[in-house]
């Protein structure tokens, strides 16, 4: 029985010292609280547009279109080299104009005409021949027609006309009329020299006929 209590007693100690022992007081946990910053926010992308294609100034000019400047015709007689263009002069201040003290000179007077010697051709005669029978139609010259027909006709050596048309009409036909009748009116006409060839000659001759 003594044993026994002791035995107990034994069993009863070495519980109390194990729970001693190996008895670890709990720690009442602490909360520290840190001030954490917040999280950056994320950078903004850049607006900024990208650069455009820049321009490349021209060193050189563009050339300027220029109106061509286009001579002025000028009168050139034949065989003859154009005259050089003068070159231009500076303009000089002639100052204040002198008084011309000097007396005119006298022009001496043209000559008088002289009565020409020059005979007066065939064709010439001939046609002095037709204006002197030439009479300006009535009706034409209350209408106030005028013109110039042109007549062929054909004579012998003798001056007589063998024929006669219109070549070239005025426009009129009283004045064109007129016109055809004056060879054969006007004949014999004058004799042809001896320079013109033929038996017969054939003539082309206008006839003015204008109101004065």
């Amino acid at each position: 029985m003594g044993g026994v209590t002791l035995l107990a007693l034994f069993i009863t100690g070495c519980a109390l010292f194990t729970w001693t022992a190996f008895h670890v007081p709990k720690e009442t946990a602490h909360l520290t609280v840190f001030n954490v910053a917040p999280p950056a926010a994320p950078p903004e992308p850049s607006k900024e547009k990208p650069p455009g294609p820049q321009q490349v100034k021209k060193d050189r000019a563009e050339p300027t279109t220029e109106s061509p400047v286009i001579p002025h015709p000028q009168i050139q007689l034949a065989g003859n080299s154009p005259p050089p263009v003068p070159a231009a002069k500076p303009l000089v201040d002639p100052g204040p104009p002198v008084k011309d003290t000097t007396a005119p000179e006298s022009k001496p007077e043209p000559p008088a005409p002289q009565p020409s010697n020059a005979r007066p051709t065939w064709e010439g005669l001939v046609l002095g021949a037709l204006n002197k029978v030439k009479r300006y139609p009535r009706d034409a010259a209350l209408r106030r027609q005028q013109g110039v027909p042109y007549i062929r006709f054909v004579m012998n050596r003798e001056g007589n006309v063998l024929s006669s048309r219109i070549e070239r009409s005025s426009g009129f036909r009283p004045l064109d009329d007129e016109a055809i009748s004056l060879p054969k009116r006007a004949q014999p006409l004058p004799k042809p020299p001896v320079e013109v060839k033929g038996e017969a000659i054939e003539l082309v001759v206008p006839v003015e006929f204008f109101i004065s």
